[in-house]
């Protein structure tokens, strides 16, 4: 057999007694979403076929996969569906895989068949890939169309991924509107989903936010990582709060970077490089993916990059320019075995570090200057670590799920705290160690009569220690410490029942017992740093959702969510005390609606309202002198509203409008905000849009891509009282992009902040001076990116 057989031992295989002996046989597939051609490699593997796909135009087509026990023929054509392609069956279970013809029928195979282009309903621009769109972060793999919930999907095709992965979360917070952050750097920021935001500053607080990579927990307590989207399949984000399937910390909802797995029997190389400029001054990204195969059902996927951002504010007073550099190292590495009957064992690393050598903070009275003074640097060193471990089995009346993550997450941040009255330089700095170590397993399924279930167990525990020291460079000293431990115990189970017709009812609950324990390094009196609890939570949800026609789904949603209370310390010396929170609480109610969820729709979108009561609110806030503390801010409403709609009017135009609306509102402040407090919560936007565009035309053999945004973000406050009540935002984000896909080589150029704006983001950029009102976060000045990507 010649090399474009995908399997070639196939043939050999399928002669024992173990081996689908008729094309009727039922066989269970897990095949994973991705390119056509390594989806097919999958799908070989696990029917025992051989499959002839000669045409190099299939690695540029993507396909959702497909889970579940289907017969050859019935996993081919689900397999296949929306990809322009069809399949033949000769003798022996052989398969060949064919382009389709307009009217029809299929030619007799020649072996010599030209090269057909892919399709252009491609993950990366706004059309949906061709298969349904399944909610992963569900853990029932539900479809889009039947998920009784706000969800949002942004899809990376290969070329994609090269050319945006090196911006990591901006990527996401520039596409999905109910996506917010602040704006402190690269591995510093917090994100927001839904308005559900506490505060500007980071601290030893639980996220209002969960993130994943895979099936492991990201964080817990510390700020975004801010990975390199490099190699990544997809990103979801399933909004909140998400407590009875994902625990404490998903009040705003849930991000799930998916990547890509590894692929058994199949060699493969790709790398991408680029040169950026902003400003005057030069950067760059570069990354290679390699995926090795370790004999016909094991493999291990290798992930390396390196990103330099230019810097470009000027600190006058030191004479330096371009002082806010950026380095970013990282790679990833996973192992796949797949065994028998999907069975399947997945081990990687995943590794980041992240390097900024100065804030990208000015304060410089005219609001367009980027400079500022400053007496000292203020460099950032986020440095990221993941391993874990997933264990995937078919148990035929479910799926089994097994993962164990362990994270190492050390975050070291300087200021300048230079007093204005002695300027004596004089230096701040928090040294932040984060060790995190989760466990789920889950077993997920449907019967007749139960549509989706979902059962299981999980474990998180969490060590947050944070020394914080203050001094000239030479002399620091340390002011304070202290170490945050906190154990999550749950179980966990959600299930939908189809009630009558197109009617469907979900319902759900997590019974959570936790404990929490702040340490502070000063004596204290007996008792008063005890641990707090045991403490039990049941977090329920209920859904109802109705399918008048294809495509139509509505829905009415009740969800709930916490966190666990924090210590915070009082007083010094023999006064010393420590004032324990009550854990926060929110409820939300939520309806909404989507269209055009069937396949190959030209017409889709959505609206959705949430109410949400926030009780008890937490938040890590600074003094006006600069320093870090605890408090609770009073209890809130949230009202959120966000619509969007896809239009495609031909194969190869895509356009897309999407847009919210926040009013946030501290109704109850705490006693000691009660005076001063303004209102609004912190760092959520009043409203925003997005319009989005993407036109891919062929000529000749050269795909072309087109595309370009603009997208406004609006008014927020940086804090909830005086001296922090200071505004932001109120500015319009713009790109454009453009794409030659020459089959196993591309070109591509990029052009952010296309106006070449100067406006706010974040008016936060130094804890120190930020009550005066003068620091400014502009939006990165024009940066062009023109780079270059290949397959091998």
């Amino acid at each position: 057999m010649s090399g474009k057989w995908l399997l070639l031992s196939a043939p050999i295989v399928c002669a024992v007694a173990t081996c689908p002996a008729q094309a009727a046989d039922a066989i269970s597939f897990d095949v994973p979403a991705g390119p056509l051609n390594a989806a097919l490699i999958s799908f070989a593997t696990q029917a025992r076929v051989s499959i002839d796909a000669s045409d190099p135009a299939l690695r540029s087509i993507r396909v959702g996969g497909l889970r579940g026990r289907f017969t050859l023929r019935e996993g081919l054509r689900r397999l296949l569906q929306g990809t322009g392609y069809d399949f033949r069956i000769s003798r022996g279970n052989v398969v060949r895989v064919l382009r389709k013809h307009s009217r029809g029928a299929e030619p007799a195979d020649t072996g010599q068949r030209r090269a057909a282009r892919p399709s252009t309903q491609r993950a990366g621009g706004p059309a949906p890939p061709p298969e349904p769109i399944i909610v992963t972060a569900s853990k029932q793999n539900v479809a889009l169309a039947d998920y009784p919930g706000a969800f949002h999907i942004g899809s990376f095709d290969e070329a994609r991924s090269f050319h945006s992965g090196n911006r990591g979360s901006e990527v996401l917070l520039r596409e999905l509107p109910n996506l917010t952050s602040t704006n402190l750097g690269s591995g510093r920021n917090k994100i927001f989903v839904r308005g559900i935001a506490d505060s500007s500053f980071n601290g030893q607080l639980q996220s209002t936010v969960s993130q994943y990579f895979g099936e492991s927990r990201l964080t817990y307590s510390a700020p975004d990582p801010d990975l390199a989207l490099y190699d990544i399949e997809k990103v979801e984000v399933i909004e909140g709060p998400q407590g009875t399937l994902y625990g404490a910390g998903s009040l705003g909802g849930v991000i799930r970077i998916m990547p890509r797995l590894p692929v058994p029997g199949e060699f493969s190389a790709s790398g991408t490089a680029a040169i950026g400029v902003t400003g005057a001054s030069l950067g760059g990204d570069g990354a290679i993916v390699a995926n090795i195969p370790i004999g016909q059902r094991a493999a291990v996927r290798i992930v390396g990059y390196r990103i330099m951002r230019p810097g470009y504010i000027d600190d006058i007073r030191r004479g330096l320019s371009g002082v806010n550099r950026t380095n970013v190292w990282g790679g990833r590495a996973t192992f796949r075995m797949e065994f028998e009957d999907g069975l399947s064992i997945d081990a990687g690393i995943v590794s980041q570090d992240t390097a900024s050598e100065d804030g990208q903070y000015t304060d410089a009275p005219q609001s367009s200057a980027l400079t500022r003074r400053s007496y000292v640097a203020q460099p950032f060193n986020n440095d990221y670590r993941l391993m874990f471990g997933t264990v995937r089995a078919d148990l035929g009346f479910g799926k089994f799920v097994s993962n164990t993550s362990y994270t190492i997450h050390p975050i070291d941040t300087v200021f300048d705290a230079t007093p204005a009255n002695t300027q004596v330089p004089t230096i701040y700095e928090e040294v932040m160690r984060v060790k995190l170590l989760t466990h789920e397993t889950r077993i997920s399924g449907s019967t007749d009569w139960i549509s989706n279930w979902v059962s299981g167990f999980s474990l998180a525990h969490n060590i947050n220690k944070i020394d914080r020291f203050l001094g000239p460079a030479d002399k620091l000293e340390m002011i304070s410490n202290v170490q945050s431990e906190t154990l999550d115990v749950a179980l966990f189970g959600e299930a939908t029942l189809p009630l009558w017709r197109n009617i469907s009812v979900t319902g759900g609950g997590r019974l959570s017992v936790f404990t929490r324990l702040d340490e502070f390094g000063i004596p204290l009196d007996e008792g008063s740093d005890e641990p707090i609890g045991p403490e039990t939570r049941f977090l329920p949800t209920v859904a109802l959702s109705w399918k008048p026609w294809d495509g139509v789904i509505g829905y009415l949603r009740y969800q709930e969510g916490f966190r666990p209370g924090a210590d915070q310390l009082t007083g010094s010396g023999d006064e010393a005390a420590v004032i324990r929170l009550q854990p926060d609480e929110i409820r939300t109610s939520e309806f909404g609606i989507r269209f055009g969820t069937e396949t190959g729709s030209r017409l889709s979108g959505g609206l959705s309202y949430a109410y949400s009561r926030w009780n008890r609110v937490q938040a890590d806030l600074v003094t006006s002198a600069g320093f870090p503390y605890v408090a609770n801010l009073g209890s809130a409403q949230v009202r959120y509203m966000s619509a969007n709609i896809l239009w495609k009017p031909t194969s190869e135009l895509a356009l897309e409008l999407s847009g919210f609306r926040t009013t946030s509102y501290l109704d109850r402040p705490a006693p000691e905000f009660e005076a001063d407090v303004e209102g609004n919560l912190p760092n959520v936007a009043h409203s925003g849009w997005r319009l989005a565009g993407r036109f891919e035309p062929w000529i000749a053999d050269t795909k072309i891509s087109l595309e370009g945004s603009v997208g406004y973000i609006g008014t927020s406050d940086l804090g909830v009282s005086a001296p922090f009540d200071i505004p932001q935002g109120d500015y319009l984000d713009t790109a454009i992009g453009a794409r030659a896909d020459f089959g196993r080589w591309g070109l591509s150029l990029e052009i952010d902040n296309l106006l070449d704006s100067r406006a706010n983001r974040f008016s936060y950029g130094n804890p120190f001076s930020v009550a005066e009102g003068n620091q400014r976060t502009p939006l990165r000045p024009r940066t062009v990116r023109v780079g270059i990507d290949a397959r091998f």
